[in-house]
């Protein structure tokens, strides 16, 4: 029996309405996504009102829409490998995970487009694969472990049946900057503020890097270039910065349900706080909706 909840999350194919148009959330298994797929958003961001978005889930939202053709580019750019499991494609990994982490989530994803039957599987069922970067306190329903007990098509049959298998995540909070990995790679490690990327970002992004991994803290993360390269773009690298742990809704003008410009009071909170101020989170209306998901 495959785990079965109605929501009204969107996908590729399926859109949501918004306030400003229509919302495409785009999966990226283990948050990779290359340089083809980065102009991808890009272009059809253009296409909508030029607002991209990182969610929670390690996914990109692209808004203001005006109909579904205008995803062509994304299709085109095998960002859809599997139509009818598209928006089950939910899978974390950290940005920082090694490559044993990244063949299991290549091979969690053929897996699991390959079952019919998973098609159905909730579009809010949760995977994640950890070897030990950490996932920053995100649980998932189901986590494989690199070098654990819990194989790929063991983790799919707990699907089938709605079971979890939580693992142990890490709850420290994300490290903005460059750091020396152990395998001789430099990872550098950034955030849009308040999770929010152009299209021209993004095609910076894909002239300096083959691939950027983005995180569950809505941060992007690429190896072996200058970090400076990454700011001249406006990405933020100071842990310092007031934008560090600021989060807000999508607020007016996006949101039906919003009352106020939530954006611009945080983007005001921004100049004012300080190194080390606890996380804060700017919600639109009386349902102290979440940032992107």
């Amino acid at each position: 029996m495959v785990a079965v909840e109605q929501d009204r999350c969107p996908g590729v194919l399926r859109l949501h309405e918004a306030a400003d148009g229509l919302l495409a959330r785009v999966r990226l298994p283990g948050g990779r996504i290359d340089a083809r797929g980065l102009r991808a958003v890009a272009s059809t961001s253009r296409m909508g009102n030029g607002i991209v978005e990182l969610t929670s889930r390690a996914s990109l939202q692209i808004r203001g829409l005006a109909d579904g053709a205008v995803v062509a580019p994304l299709i085109a750019a095998e960002l859809v490998p599997s139509p009818s499991h598209e928006r089950v494609r939910n899978i974390l990994a950290s940005p920082l995970a090694g490559p044993e982490a990244d063949a299991l989530v290549a091979e969690l994803d053929r897996a699991l487009c390959a079952d019919p039957a998973l098609a159905n599987l909730s579009d809010r069922f949760l995977f994640a694969v950890e070897d030990g970067t950490g996932l920053h306190g995100r649980e998932a329903d189901v986590t494989i472990v690199v070098g654990g007990q819990i194989s790929v098509e063991e983790a799919l049959d707990a699907a089938r049946q709605g079971r979890r298998i939580p693992g142990v995540v890490s709850p420290d909070h994300p490290r903005l900057g460059a750091a020396l990995q152990a395998d001789g790679r430099l990872a550098v490690t950034v955030m849009p503020p308040l999770a929010r990327v152009s299209p021209d970002q993004l095609d910076g992004l894909a002239e300096l890097v083959s691939e950027v991994r983005i995180g569950v803290a809505r941060t992007l993360t690429a190896f072996d270039l200058d970090p400076s390269a990454l700011r001249a773009l406006g990405f933020i690298d100071d842990p310092d910065s007031g934008w560090f742990g600021l989060t807000a809704c999508a607020g007016l003008g996006a949101c039906a349900k919003a009352r106020r410009d939530v954006r611009r009071e945080a983007a005001m909170r921004a100049s004012r706080r300080r190194a080390g101020d606890p996380p804060e989170h700017y919600a639109a209306c009386e349902r102290n909706c979440g940032a992107p998901r």
